[in-house]
């Protein structure tokens, strides 16, 4: 796949603590076709890619209750 040109515009997630006092950092980005998620602690490492019904999914599914190893928030 071939590198963009123009800067992608991260946001980050409304439940992501403060990154100063270890908090969860998410950042999404979305396009057209697909939703980008990264650790914005660490940009350089492995961006998640999902098709928007994947994300869709993940979202419903994650968002829905607690997990059985924790608690975990919604994007």
């Amino acid at each position: 796949m071939a590198e963009e040109k123009a800067p992608i515009a991260w946001q980050k997630s409304s439940y992501s603590g403060n990154s100063d006092s270890g908090g969860n950092c998410c950042e999404v980005a979305l396009f057209a076709v697909e939703v980008r998620v990264r650790d914005s602690a660490c940009p350089e490492r492995a961006v998640l890619r999902f098709s928007w019904p994947a994300w869709s999914f993940a979202v419903a599914h994650f968002g829905a209750e607690p997990s059985i190893g924790g608690v975990h928030e919604q994007v």
